[in-house]
C-alpha cells in the first residue's frame, strides 16, 4: 500500500514515495519513478527494477504500476485525506469514512449527492467533491488505456500532460501527432503505439509521418534535405509500402506544408528536387537573407575604420602585440572591421589566432563594443585566453532556452559592434540563423574556421557555403605557415 508521497514532480510525473509491503515490521520501502494519479492509500501492483541509491539505499524504480483502489475503512480514510480530492482533508476524511464506512468509495462514485449527509459537508463543497473525483478517475483511466496499448508510465504522464482528458482520443485516432507534439516520442514509438491500436499499416497519415521521419534521421547525419528520389526510396524501405503510396503522400504532405519541395543545384551542377523539412528551409533561406541584409546595411557601428591610416594603425599594433603581421593577415584584419560580414579560414598553424587578436586589438582600441563566441566552451575559453576578452558559447550569448528560443534575435539585438565567431565550421544552420538574426544591423560579424577541421554536430555546412564559389561574403585564406608551426608534426600531418 501506498504510504506517502516524499516528492513529486508535476511536469514529468516523477515520483519519490514510500510503500508498506504489507509484510510487517513497520519496514517502509522507497519507491521512485513516473507514479502520476497514485495516491496514499491506494495499493499498487508495480513492475520495475531493484536498485540501490548511494544516499538512500535500496529503492525499487517503477517502470509501470496498476492501481487497486483501498478496501479496508483505514485504507479509505488515508486515500481520502491525502489531498487526493480538493475539499477532502484528513477531517472531512474522517467523518466521511465515519459516515458511510466501506461503502465511502462506492457512494461518491455513484451517489455523491448523498454526501450533504456528511455533518459540516454543504452542497457546494459537496458538488466540488464529486467534480474532483471525476477529474481524478479520468486521469486514471487515461493511464490505464496507454498502458494497455503498451505505452510505458513515464511517457504516459508526457502524453497526460500535453492532451489531458483527450488524450485517448488522440492516440487511438491520431497516434502519428505524439511524434511531433511529445518529447521523448518518435516515429518509432508512436507506430508501435498505431499498430496497437488498430491503425492500417498503409495509413497515409503512417507514410507522411515516417517522410518527415526519414528527413529527421538524414538531418542527424548532417543532411539539410534529400533529393525526392533518395526520399522515396528510404521511405519504400522504411514503411514497407508500395512506391506508388510514398509519392501520392509525399504530394500529400507539400500541400499540407508538412515539408517543402523544391528544385536547387546539384553537386554535379545539374538542378535536383530536394525536399526538406520545414524548419531547416525556413533557416537556410533566413541565414542567406539575414547575411545579406548585414553585409549591404548601409549603418556602420565601426565608422571609425572607413579612412583610418593603416600603416600607421598596424604599426601601433605591432609595437603592442610585439610581432608583425603577414601580409595576408594584414589584408584579414582590413576586411574585418571595413566590411561587415567577412570569413578568415586557413590550416592549423597559419596564424588565424594571432590574426583575430589583432582584429579585436584594433577595435577595442577604438572603443568598440567586442563580442567574442564559439560552439563549444572548450573553443570559447579558448578565443577568451587568445584575446584577453571575455568570450562565451554561441548558446549562451543568445541565452537560448530550452526548446530553441533565444533572448536576442532581430527584434532585439546583440548590443555589439563587432562579433567574432571562432571555430565557425561546428555552426550548423540551424544555430547559426539563430546568431546572425541576433547581429545588428551596421554591426561587423567575423567567422573564423577551417572547413577542414571539426564539422557541425548539426545539419548544414556553414562556413563551407560561405566560403564556396560564387559566394558574396569576402573572404581571407590564410595559407603560409609559420616558422614555429613548421616544426611541429602535427601541423605538418595536418595540411
Amino acid at each position: 500500500m501506498l504510504e506517502r508521497i516524499t516528492y513529486a514532480n508535476e511536469e514529468t510525473g516523477y515520483t519519490v514515495a514510500r510503500v508498506d509491503t504489507g509484510r510487517g515490521g513497520n519496514d517502509l520501502l522507497t519507491v521512485v519513478g513516473a507514479l502520476l494519479g497514485a495516491q496514499p492509500g491506494e495499493s499498487l501492483r508495480m513492475f520495475g527494477r531493484w536498485g540501490s541509491h548511494p544516499q538512500y539505499g535500496r529503492q525499487f524504480t517503477v517502470e509501470n504500476y496498476t492501481t487497486v483502489l483501498p478496501a479496508t475503512v483505514q485504507g479509505i480514510r488515508r486515500y481520502l485525506g491525502s489531498g487526493l480530492i480538493k475539499g477532502i482533508g484528513p477531517r472531512f476524511a474522517e467523518r466521511i469514512v465515519d459516515a458511510f464506512g466501506v461503502d465511502t468509495l462506492e457512494v461518491i462514485e455513484n451517489e455523491p449527492g448523498r454526501l450533504i449527509e456528511v455533518p459540516g459537508l454543504g452542497p457546494k463543497r459537496t458538488k466540488m467533491i464529486a467534480a474532483a473525483w471525476e477529474e481524478q478517475k479520468a486521469i486514471k483511466e487515461v493511464m490505464v488505456f496507454l498502458q494497455g496499448v503498451g505505452v510505458s508510465t513515464s511517457l504516459a504522464v508526457r502524453i497526460f500532460k500535453k492532451y489531458g482528458d483527450s488524450s485517448i482520443g488522440v492516440v487511438k485516432n491520431e497516434p502519428y501527432r505524439l511524434a511531433a507534439d511529445v518529447w521523448g516520442i518518435g516515429f518509432l514509438t508512436a507506430d508501435r503505439i498505431a499498430q496497437a491500436v488498430g491503425i492500417p499499416h498503409d495509413s497515409p497519415e503512417r507514410v507522411k509521418a515516417g517522410l518527415q521521419y526519414a528527413l529527421s534521421q538524414s538531418s542527424d547525419q548532417g543532411h539539410c534535405y534529400l533529393p525526392e528520389e533518395r526520399l522515396i526510396a528510404d521511405g519504400v524501405k522504411l514503411l514497407q509500402v508500395d512506391v506508388g503510396l510514398v509519392i501520392d503522400c509525399l504530394s500529400e504532405l507539400v500541400a499540407e506544408e508538412g515539408v517543402v519541395r523544391e528544385r536547387v543545384p546539384g553537386e554535379g551542377g545539374e538542378p535536383i528536387t530536394a525536399v526538406y523539412l520545414v524548419p531547416f528551409h525556413r533557416a537556410e533561406v533566413s541565414l542567406s537573407n539575414q547575411l545579406l541584409r548585414l553585409l549591404n546595411a548601409e549603418g556602420d557601428r565601426l565608422p571609425g575604420f572607413a579612412g583610418v591610416d593603416w600603416e600607421a594603425a598596424l604599426g601601433w599594433l605591432a609595437r603592442r602585440t610585439g610581432a608583425e603581421l603577414a601580409p595576408e593577415q594584414r589584408e584579414s584584419v582590413k576586411l574585418a572591421l571595413t566590411r561587415k560580414v567577412a570569413v578568415l579560414t586557413g590550416g592549423p598553424g597559419c596564424g588565424k589566432s594571432f590574426t583575430v587578436r589583432s582584429v579585436v586589438e584594433l577595435a577595442l582600441a577604438k572603443r568598440a563594443k567586442v563580442v567574442l563566441a564559439a560552439p563549444t566552451g572548450r573553443a570559447a575559453k579558448r578565443l577568451a585566453e587568445l584575446t584577453g576578452a571575455e568570450a562565451s558559447t554561441v548558446h549562451r550569448l543568445l541565452e537560448l532556452r530550452p526548446g530553441g528560443e533565444a533572448a536576442y534575435d532581430r527584434d532585439r539585438p546583440l548590443d555589439a559592434d563587432l562579433v567574432v565567431v571562432d571555430e565557425a565550421s561546428m555552426l550548423d544552420l540551424i544555430l547559426a540563423n539563430k546568431l546572425v538574426k541576433a547581429v545588428a544591423p551596421g554591426a561587423h560579424l567575423l567567422f573564423v574556421g577551417d572547413v577542414d577541421q571539426l564539422p557541425s554536430v548539426g545539419a548544414g555546412e556553414v562556413l563551407r557555403d560561405m566560403l564556396s564559389e560564387g559566394s558574396p561574403i569576402p573572404s581571407v585564406r590564410l595559407t603560409r605557415i609559420f616558422r614555429q608551426a613548421q616544426q611541429s608534426g602535427v601541423v605538418t600531418n595536418a595540411h
